[in-house]
């Protein structure tokens, strides 16, 4: 033990051999300077969609205080969005959103993983009852305003996920366009 303490202190003060010893005297440098035609930000970029990736998915084009713009189809008032298809949604406000107006989600086949709630300019508060009972039948829920709810929406449907939407029209001149569409 007495001749540990020793060798273990010369072991922590050995020299460092000069060859490893490296002092960078220079940073790296840039043989080519960017000119203005290089840099994105004095270019526009334009993209044409040929096709979109997932053609069978939904997205929201646009939106306005009378209604959406789904696939290129014009939806007026509430709605939900299915996988696969667009429903009128009886609803008139967040206030009206019962269990039962939710109960189309999970009748579906494949199950619905997610539903987006969009309750119109605010973000607004559902009943507890209704939020238990959707989750209860394993199905989660986001609550957010009608233009985050339709973001929300595109961003799932882009990654695949099976999801679901709701959404209640915003009162306004808000508007989401997408691809140069005019506003509604």
């Amino acid at each position: 033990m007495a001749m540990a303490l020793p060798l273990r202190f010369l072991c922590r003060t050995r020299p460092v051999p000069r060859f490893l010893q490296t002092v960078r005297q220079w940073g790296p440098r840039r043989g080519y300077r960017l000119s203005p035609a290089d840099d994105e930000l004095y270019q526009r970029t334009h993209i044409s969609l040929l096709q979109r990736e997932f053609p069978h998915a939904m997205y929201i084009d646009s939106y306005n205080s009378r209604g959406f713009t789904i696939n290129g189809n014009r939806v007026l008032g509430p709605c939900a969005l299915l996988p696969h298809s667009v429903v009128q949604w009886n609803v008139g406000s967040y206030q009206d959103i019962t269990e039962e107006s939710f109960s189309l989600f999970w009748m579906l086949e494949p199950r619905i993983e997610i539903v987006v709630v969009g309750t119109g300019n605010r973000t607004e508060r559902l009943h507890s009852k209704v939020l238990q009972a959707i989750r209860r039948r394993g199905i989660a829920v986001e609550v957010q305003d009608t233009p985050g709810a339709c973001a929300t929406f595109n961003f799932l449907c882009h990654e695949g996920r099976v999801a679901g939407a709701v959404l209640i029209p915003p009162p306004g001149e808000t508007s989401l366009t997408y691809m140069g569409q005019d506003k509604e």
